[in-house]
């Protein structure tokens, strides 16, 4: 039985969220052992809390440069793993991995990286669901690991704090506060903005309030979509805990397919995820019933997994009142 276990996923904000499936497995299956997560700074920040977890290492590869990484392969050397799993293995994770020399080392198959484990997992291209596929390499290891949703936690002073920022960006009332996000990394996934306009006043002239929610490099964006209309906030400048915070401590979300949604839909909170180019089957691994809830609208062109895209016809064809309803339906029953 191992008793030192080390699971690895340096990268990004949703994908990070989407392993927490497999923390909890790990901790049913090895109840007293050491548990440790390595990922890269910031998305560590998500995992705090987290009751199956003993540490979190997190690394900002670009500040610490080749020494510093150097140093990680030492402290994972000294660390004495029985059991490394590597969820992403990518060139970088793969070497991390390896470094341990962990007595059973797991990870994806790949021809190039193979060498770095000792159990290569090939998942069967029938398993859609990312946290499935995650699953897949405990699975492999002949462990227990029925399919759980992706979960995030927060304690009661971080919702009180969550709770203040909000107010101090102008939401007064998060309880009945509906965060709604414009912006998105990739153009493509990007409801139209005129929508998310008509969204807060629909949101608003139900008996909750809205406000605008803007990550990094979207505060530009995020203030046009309203002009500046002082009856709809806009929080930015949170980091990735003090987003988990507000998140939190609002009524719910509504947002573009990404990280966010996935990290309110882990807290629990009424969520609504807008998907367009992307597949609903693989990045939205919530269920149906709950309190997240994935809208998309069939076109002939989707999924095409583009990042860009000239008219968007499968997010043009998603209605104002059909995302509204949802989320105060999720509000009302939560």
């Amino acid at each position: 039985m191992a008793e030192r276990i080390l699971i690895s996923r340096l990268r990004y904000m949703g994908d990070v969220v989407l392993t927490t499936p497999c923390v909890r497995r790990l901790r049913d299956n090895f109840p007293d052992a050491k548990i440790d997560y390595l990922t890269q700074a910031p998305y560590g920040e998500l995992l705090l809390e987290n009751p199956f977890l003993n540490e979190i290492i997190s690394v900002d590869f670009r500040r610490v440069g080749t020494f510093g990484s150097l140093r990680l392969m030492w402290k994972l050397l000294r660390a004495r793993y029985d059991l490394a799993i590597d969820l992403l293995s990518n060139p970088r994770s793969a070497l991390l991995t390896a470094s341990t020399l962990a007595r059973r080392r797991v990870g994806t198959y790949h021809l190039s990286r193979s060498w770095a484990y000792n159990l290569n997992v090939r998942v069967p291209l029938s398993v859609r669901s990312a946290v499935e596929h995650h699953l897949e390499h405990l699975r492999a290891l002949g462990l227990q690991a029925s399919a759980s949703l992706p979960e995030l936690f927060v304690n009661e002073n971080e919702k009180r704090e969550g709770a203040r920022l909000l107010k101090e960006a102008g939401a007064q009332a998060p309880a009945r506060t509906v965060l709604l996000q414009p912006g998105a990394k990739w153009q493509a996934k990007r409801w139209p903005s005129k929508r998310f306009a008509e969204l807060a006043r629909a949101v608003s002239a139900n008996g909750l309030r809205a406000a605008l929610l803007a990550g990094p490099g979207e505060e530009a964006y995020t203030r046009s979509v309203l002009s500046g209309r002082p009856e709809f906030p806009v929080v930015s400048g949170l980091g990735l805990r003090q987003l988990a915070r507000v998140l939190s401590a609002a009524a719910g979300y509504v947002g573009n397919d990404g990280g966010p949604a996935h990290v309110s839909a882990a807290l629990g909170k009424p969520t609504v995820s807008i998907f367009g180019p992307s597949e609903p089957d693989i990045w939205f691994p919530y269920g149906s019933g709950g309190k997240a809830v994935c809208v998309y609208a069939e076109a002939q062109c989707r999924p095409c997994h583009l990042h860009f895209c000239e008219h968007v016809s499968c997010l043009e064809a998603i209605g104002v009142e059909r995302v509204a309803s949802e989320i105060r339906r999720l509000v009302d029953w939560a």
